[in-house]
């Protein structure tokens, strides 16, 4: 039962389409609040049942009153634009109204009455004010019973029309959180197991600039927030224009790649925490931890493990660069301290003998190195050359009588002779057969040491170059009886190679494997890709005592089993190597316990590989 419930949330197409539906809700969300925005809905709809006692109601009293006093204090006639109430100002000489007091009264329930410096209050009124005003000042304020039936009556239209779409908003942010939760729980994480797999593009970009690039859909969601606040605020109307309808859609389409933005870098980042990469796959880690190894190479000679030569041009240059700051700083101080030119000059002097020493010291040695590389240069040239004329020498003179022997042998085993001569023919043919292989394999070393191998590179895709090879190979595997279990990329991985070398790499490989595997384990054959290099494993544990290292194993004629000597020649592994790196992989041989692993690294779409084989 866990297993399905892993292998259904870690679904890659549930992955998708929750992914796809957390920027539909996010979207859908900003769209409705942009629209309640334009719409200018008042949200305290939501919270006061009466519009009598709500602030906006309170605000249009107070900026009343206001605008009322207004006119005896500034002599104003009328206010603008005419008031949704009734009101009468007096100051004891002069009186200003748009109605009779008589009428106001006649509306008491909302009605706001200043006299004697006291407030009088109606049935109906927000009963909060705190104006005072001069002891002869008299007012009188009030809205008519069918105004406030009105606003009544349009604030319960704003409120059915608003508390649907916030719950709508509501509902669908909590989806996308939901949502959002759950992509972060299974980003990384395939059915098959629960290791964090990083994708091959997005996550090999700096944790740094990822967050770098997540600043800019931020900037454009708050560019858009104003434009859209600022559209709304200018139109009083319930309708929307056309320009306010043109920037909603706007805002749908940077919203939808914003999110998708976000949410891509987000995961991307999640995956990393869950690798423990986050902190060492940035840009500022990169670069510190550079400069901290190159600082500590100078004190450690990591640098100069092999290279004595060079170790003493590195110590000469960090004494020569000391030196040279001691005298810089030295003769500042002479300078500040004395004023004198002359003494200011000794540092300079003695500058110029430390400079005359370091360039003398760095000719000699340069002179050393170029002597020693010429000589090793032209000492492995000429044993390369000696070893590869051996071998097509050795090998050509073999051809010729080998032909002859395969082709009697080949005429003996089709006449009719006794039993035993039959089997003296078949031990032939096959020692024959044997030792013509051995030929073809020195002919394909020779080349590709002497780096004459002829090679026809192109883009493949080395997932079915594997799987190809197993499919060809299925009678030895069935043969042989160890099974092998795969994990290979679940999409192709396109590399610039040689296929036809490669195949003869893995047929080797997988071929000594089935020979030299202990009987009822399995040959695992693992694939990952990481900073654009694919990395193929292939791993069996051994049938026999592994006493030897992985230098060994790889040098030519050598057999991991001493035991057997009926078959194999010594020189796949060799062979396998040398095809590896002609087109353009590295190969790497690992020994732990019983366990024999083969590495082939291959740089993803053709990144050139810098480094060759030892």
């Amino acid at each position: 039962m866990a297993t399905k419930l892993r292998t259904f949330t870690r679904n890659k197409i549930l992955k998708i389409l929750s992914f796809s539906l957390v920027v539909i809700l996010i979207t859908a969300s900003s769209l409705q609040w942009f629209y309640l925005h334009n719409r200018n809905i008042n949200p305290e709809v939501l919270f006061v049942q009466d519009y009598d006692q709500s602030e906006t109601y309170h605000r249009k009293v107070s900026q009343g009153i206001r605008d009322t006093i207004n006119q005896i204090v500034y002599d104003i006639e009328k206010i603008l634009p005419e008031p949704e109430y009734l009101y009468y100002v007096s100051d004891g000489e002069k009186a200003y109204y748009n109605a009779s007091l008589s009428h106001i009264l006649d509306h008491e329930k909302y009605l706001y009455k200043y006299v004697d410096q006291s407030w009088e209050y109606g049935e109906h009124t927000y009963n909060n004010i705190q104006y005072y005003f001069d002891e002869n000042l008299s007012l009188y304020l009030t809205f008519t019973e069918e105004y406030m039936e009105q606003k009544q009556q349009e604030w319960e239209d704003e409120k059915t029309q608003l508390l649907p779409i916030v719950i709508s908003i509501f509902t669908s942010i909590t989806v996308a959180i939901l949502l959002i939760i759950y992509l972060i729980l299974v980003t990384g994480r395939k059915p098959e197991d629960d290791e964090v797999h990083l994708t091959p593009y997005m996550d090999m970009m700096y944790s740094d600039i990822q967050l770098g690039i997540m600043i800019f859909p931020l900037m454009i969601s708050y560019s858009e927030y104003n434009m859209v606040r600022n559209y709304g605020n200018s139109h009083s109307s319930n309708v929307l224009g056309m320009d306010q309808i043109l920037v909603i859609i706007l805002s749908a389409f940077t919203t939808i790649i914003s999110t998708i933005i976000l949410g891509v870098i987000l995961l991307s980042l999640v995956r990393k925490i869950k690798a423990k990469r986050l902190i060492k796959h940035s840009l500022v880690y990169a670069i510190f931890s550079g400069i901290s190894k190159f600082i500590r190479s100078f004190f450690d000679d990591s640098r100069f493990e092999h290279f004595p030569l060079t170790k003493s041009l590195d110590r000469r240059q960090l004494i020569f660069t000391s030196a040279s700051g001691v005298m810089v700083f030295t003769s500042f101080i002479f300078l500040l301290s004395t004023r004198s030119l002359f003494i200011g000059m000794i540092p300079v002097f003695i500058e110029a003998i430390i400079i005359y020493w370091y360039f003398n010291e760095n000719r000699k040695t340069f002179k050393e190195i170029n002597q020693g590389f010429q000589a090793s240069l032209q000492e492995q040239m000429k044993s390369e050359r000696m070893k590869v004329d051996l071998i097509t020498n050795v090998s050509h003179d073999l051809k010729t009588p080998l032909t002859s022997i395969i082709s009697y042998v080949d005429l003996l085993s089709k006449e009719d002779l006794p039993e035993s001569a039959k089997d003296y023919v078949n031990i032939l043919a096959d020692k024959s057969g044997r030792l013509k292989n051995i030929v073809s394999d020195l002919f394909d070393l020779a080349k590709s040491t002497s780096g004459s191998l002829p090679l026809d590179m192109k883009h493949l895709d080395l997932k079915k170059l594997i799987q190809q090879t197993l499919g060809d190979m299925e009678d030895e595997i069935e043969k042989s009886g160890i099974s092998i279990k795969e994990s290979l990329s679940a999409t192709p991985v396109y590399i610039y190679s040689d296929g036809k070398k490669l195949y003869r790499v893995f047929q080797n490989i997988i071929g000594n494997a089935l020979k030299y595997s202990m009987q009822g384990t399995r040959i695992f054959i693992d694939m990952k890709i990481d900073n654009n290099i694919v990395e193929v494993t292939i791993k069996n544990t051994a049938s026999y005592p592994m006493d030897f290292t992985a230098e060994e194993i790889l040098q030519r004629f050598t057999r991991g089993d001493e035991a057997r000597t009926s078959e194999g020649s010594g020189l796949g592994l060799s062979i396998a190597e040398s095809f590896t790196w002609a087109s353009g992989g590295r190969f790497q041989v690992e020994i732990d316990g019983d366990q024999f692993k083969v590495i082939l690294k291959f740089p993803v779409n053709g990144v050139e590989l810098v480094s060759g084989p030892e």
